[in-house]
C-alpha cells in the first residue's frame, strides 16, 4: 500500500507540475504579457466583486493570454486599494455625467436616485480601468523587452530548465528565473571560456545548474541549433559536481544521470581530482579565510598547466553596489532560516594577490550586466611555474 500511496503521490506532483508548467509559460512574450495586464486591471476595475476569477480565465482563454498574469493583475483591486479605486470611479463617473467630482456627504447621497451613482460607478469603472489598464501593461512591456531573450537563448533556457520539472516546481523556477537573469552562465557559452574537452569539477554546483546548462548546449549544437557567432560548447568534456546539501545534490544526480557524475561532500575536506577546469562561483563567500585559501590552494593543484580556475564572487570595493549584493545575500539567508550565516569577501585585488601567489595568471572581467550587482568573474590561469 505504502508504494502505491508513492506512485500516486508522484503522479500527482507530476501532473500538478505540468499545469504548473503551462499556466506560467502561456503566452510567454512581452506583447501577450502586456495584454494579459490590461485584461486583468480592467477585470479587476469592474464592479462585479465575486466574478473576477471567472472573468479573467474566460477572456484569457478566448484571447490567448496566460491566466496567471491576468487574475494577478485583476488582483490590484485588492482590499487594500477597493476603497480609493471605488472612489477614482464614482469620481470619474460623476464628473463625466455632471461635470463635477461628488463629495463625500451622506445627507446629498441620500438626496439622490441610487440608479444615479450604480452608473456613474459603472462608466467610471470602465474608464478607470482602460487608463490604468494601459499605464500598467505599457510597464510590463517596457521591463518585459528588456529582460527578454532572443528565440535561440529563450529555447537554451525552457529546454534546460524543463529538465529539472519532474524535481519540482521550486527547482524548475529557480533554474528558469537564474537563467533569465543572472548573466553568468549564459556569459560562460558566448565568451567560449570552457576548453572544448578534458574534466570540469563544478565546486558547490547546488543543484547543476552549470552542468545541465553545459549538456544542453552540446545537445543543441549535436542537433545543428546554435549560434553562428557564439563559440561552439564544450563538447567532450567530462562533468563533475560536488556540494555538501543533500537536497541539491539528490536533484542534481536526478536531472543529470548518466550525464555527470555528481558527489555529496564538504568543499573544506574536499580534494579535486586532476582537471582542466575548476569553479567556484558565488561559492567562496561562504568559507571563512583560511578555508578559502585551503580549497583554493588544492585546486591549483588538481588544475593540469594551462588548466583554468573560475572564480565569481562580489568585489568589496564596489562601493553602492556591494552594499545591494551583500543585503541580497543576507535577505536570501533569512528566507532560508539561516539568521545567523556569516560571509567572507574580499576585494578582487586582495582574490588577484591571492591566485597570483600560487603562479596563477589573473584576468577579471564583470559580470552582472543587467543587474546592479558588483559580481566580477575571475579567470586564474595555470602556468608551468604554479605551485601551492
Amino acid at each position: 500500500m505504502t508504494a502505491v500511496r508513492e506512485l500516486r503521490r508522484g503522479r500527482i506532483g507530476r501532473s500538478l507540475a505540468e499545469m504548473h508548467y503551462h499556466l506560467r509559460t502561456d503566452g510567454d512574450t512581452p506583447a501577450r504579457k502586456a495584454g494579459a495586464v490590461f485584461a486583468g486591471v480592467l477585470v479587476g476595475c469592474s464592479p462585479l466583486y465575486g466574478l473576477h476569477l471567472p472573468m479573467c480565465i474566460g477572456i484569457a482563454q478566448l484571447a490567448r493570454l496566460n491566466i496567471v498574469i491576468t487574475y494577478l493583475a485583476a488582483y490590484v483591486n485588492n482590499p487594500l486599494m477597493a476603497p480609493l479605486i471605488l472612489y477614482l470611479e464614482l469620481g470619474v463617473g460623476s464628473w463625466l455625467f455632471s461635470g463635477r467630482w461628488p463629495m463625500l456627504d451622506l445627507d446629498e447621497l441620500h438626496a439622490v436616485d441610487l440608479w444615479v451613482p450604480v452608473c456613474e460607478l459603472v462608466i467610471g469603472s470602465v474608464v478607470v480601468g482602460l487608463v490604468l489598464g494601459a499605464v500598467l501593461a505599457a510597464i510590463t512591456w517596457w521591463f518585459s523587452r528588456r529582460s527578454s531573450h532572443e528565440p535561440f537563448i529563450q529555447n537554451l533556457i525552457e529546454v534546460t530548465a524543463r529538465d529539472y520539472l519532474h524535481t519540482g516546481i521550486f527547482n524548475w523556477e529557480y533554474i528558469r528565473g537564474k537563467l533569465r537573469y543572472d548573466p553568468l552562465y549564459l556569459g560562460l557559452l558566448e565568451a567560449g571560456i570552457l576548453p572544448q574537452r578534458g574534466r570540469l569539477v563544478d565546486l558547490g554546483c547546488g543543484r547543476g545548474l552549470l552542468l545541465a546548462l553545459l549538456q544542453t548546449a552540446r545537445g543543441l549544437r549535436g542537433q545543428g541549433v546554435w549560434r553562428s557567432d557564439w563559440p561552439p560548447p564544450p563538447g567532450k568534456i567530462e562533468l563533475i559536481g560536488i556540494d555538501a546539501h543533500t537536497k541539491k545534490v539528490a536533484v542534481a544526480r536526478e536531472v543529470l544521470s548518466g550525464a555527470a557524475s555528481i558527489v555529496e561532500g564538504d568543499l573544506i575536506h574536499y580534494f579535486p581530482p586532476s582537471c582542466d577546469v575548476a569553479v567556484l562561483l558565488d561559492v567562496l563567500l561562504y568559507l571563512e579565510p583560511y578555508w578559502q585559501q585551503k580549497l583554493i590552494a588544492r585546486v591549483v593543484t588538481a588544475l593540469v598547466p594551462g588548466g583554468i580556475l573560475l572564480i565569481r564572487e562580489a568585489d568589496v570595493d564596489a562601493g553602492w553596489r556591494f552594499t545591494l549584493t551583500r543585503l541580497a545575500e543576507r535577505l536570501c539567508a533569512v528566507g532560508r532560516g539561516q539568521w545567523r550565516r556569516r560571509y567572507y569577501y574580499r576585494s578582487i585585488a586582495e582574490w588577484r594577490g591571492l591566485l597570483e601567489g600560487h603562479g596563477m595568471r589573473v584576468t577579471t572581467r564583470p559580470m552582472s550586466a543587467g543587474t546592479p550587482y558588483a559580481n566580477v568573474l575571475i579567470q586564474a590561469t595555470k602556468t608551468t611555474l604554479s605551485a601551492c
